[in-house]
């Protein structure tokens, strides 16, 4: 995703291994799809960090301009999959989930002085109403 022309994603890493079955899917993709995302996303540092090691589960590592890091995991993933997987990494702006204002924040310079309300708060009325409730449920019965 772009800002004012500034692309976010600076820097994606696939990593895979060579001889791992859960990398098939990447391996196939880094065949077929990663020239033409070369060609269209020239901004765009593209590496790959090919392992001996089977152990190795394949990672889509971004990092953004802002020094936010994502990583997705593509195990067993089709080439299809892992598409839209760096597709979302590419549109992706990299701010986290804590950056997210949920609703509207209000400041007072005077705290509420009321304090926490609790039933205890007033036993007395509490009383007086479910006696009250009780006699009304006692009587339409």
């Amino acid at each position: 995703m772009s800002k004012y022309g500034v692309f976010s994603l600076s820097k994606l890493v696939l990593q895979y291994s060579h001889t791992g079955g859960s990398s098939r899917g990447i391996r196939a993709y880094i065949e077929t799809s990663l020239p033409k995302l070369k060609a269209d996303n020239p901004q765009l540092k593209l590496s790959c960090t090919g392992r001996n090691n089977p152990a190795i589960h394949p990672q889509l590592y971004a990092a953004y301009r802002n020094g936010r890091r994502k990583s997705v995991c593509v195990k067993n993933y089709q080439p299809a999959e892992i598409h839209t997987a760096i597709n979302w990494l590419k549109d992706s702006h990299g701010r986290g989930q804590e950056d997210k204002v949920i609703g509207k924040r209000q400041l007072s310079r005077n705290p509420s002085i009321q304090g926490m309300w609790s039933p205890a708060a007033f036993p007395d009325v509490l009383q007086q109403t479910n006696a009250a409730r009780l006699q009304m449920m006692a009587g339409k019965q």
